[in-house]
């Protein structure tokens, strides 16, 4: 029985990662262009659009290639379809520098323009030690797999880090971020979704003004902010301060194996359970110390309440 079921998982993997294959196929072969280019010891990534989404992922090769996709609506275009000649679309290896660029040509309203109704999505794989930049104002932004630094902006669409060994600068108005598997400094800023992490070492500094933070898997010194929602923090190790603060909703706090840190807690009630506890409590503030001190989980809300659990 046991080496049946196994064969019967190993068949559905097989047809699993087979299925991903063809649908990266279809993908590619969507595509309107593909370039490559063999970088130098040193290579960096620049990738500009005005309409449409932005994906980098690292690799084992030594070569940048660049997937070009143009849609109109939500059907893909090649150049049989369309001449872009709304468009300066430029793809380019300059030294260190691979740059893929698309911008509309002229400004204001148009008829034609609108009827056409096209966007332009790159999509780049890279050597994992590529530095990135990349900003759109029509869709989402996403990396994976990369050990350097990246910067990624959108103003209309969401905002993705996975595995990423570096130092990053993500932000967008109009969508939430996920981060997964960081290791190094990040910055994340949106004024119009929610922030989830599920794994950051380093440094964390985490705003936003239109949702909520979700934390898990956390060993970082952390700035934590937001105005229209609630906080939750599942901190794996307290070696630095967490600062964390909403005007819009609950504070929690689950702390794994730390012994010694201090507490700044504040909100319209404060739930927990002191142990080995020195300084100051009422229902609604903690100020005080856990063993000996050290590290401060400061947690404030004038919206909420404020949990902790250790």
């Amino acid at each position: 029985m046991a080496s049946k079921f196994i064969k019967t998982v190993l068949a559905l993997l097989t047809f699993i990662l087979t299925f991903i294959n063809v649908i990266e196929a279809q993908n590619r072969s969507n595509a309107y262009r593909v370039d490559t280019f063999t970088p130098t010891s040193a290579p960096a990534l620049e990738l500009r659009t005005s309409g449409g989404s932005l994906e980098v992922i690292g690799h084992d090769e030594n070569e940048i290639v660049i997937e070009t996709y143009v849609r109109r609506g939500s059907r893909y275009l090649d150049t049989s379809d369309t001449d872009l000649s709304d468009f300066d679309l430029e793809i380019y290896q300059d030294g260190d520098l691979v740059r893929a660029e698309a911008t509309r040509e002229g400004s204001g309203f148009s008829i034609l323009r609108m009827s056409r109704n096209i966007s332009i999505s790159f999509r780049a794989y890279v050597p994992v030690h590529t530095e990135v930049n990349g900003s759109t104002s029509g869709g989402s932004v996403s990396a994976r797999n990369l050990m350097n630094d990246i910067d990624l902006r959108t103003s209309g669409g969401s905002v993705s880090v996975v595995n990423i060994h570096g130092n990053a600068v993500v932000r967008t108005s109009g969508g939430g971020i996920t981060i997964e598997d960081f290791a190094g400094m990040i910055e994340a800023r949106t004024s119009g979704g929610s922030i989830s992490v599920d794994g950051l070492e380093g440094v964390g500094d985490l705003r936003t003004s239109g949702g909520s933070i979700r934390m898990d898997n956390i060993a970082a010194k952390l700035d934590a902010r937001t105005s229209g929602g609630s906080i939750r923090a599942n901190l794996l190790s307290l070696y630095d301060d967490v600062n964390l603060q909403t005007s819009g909703g609950s504070i929690r706090i689950d702390l794994n194996g730390a012994t010694d840190f201090e507490l700044n807690l504040r909100g319209n009630r404060v739930n927990t359970q002191l142990r080995n506890f020195s300084g100051e409590f009422e229902n609604n503030r903690i100020v005080g110390k856990i063993g000996d001190g050290g590290p401060q989980i400061s947690a404030r809300t004038s919206g909420g309440s404020v949990s902790l659990n250790y």
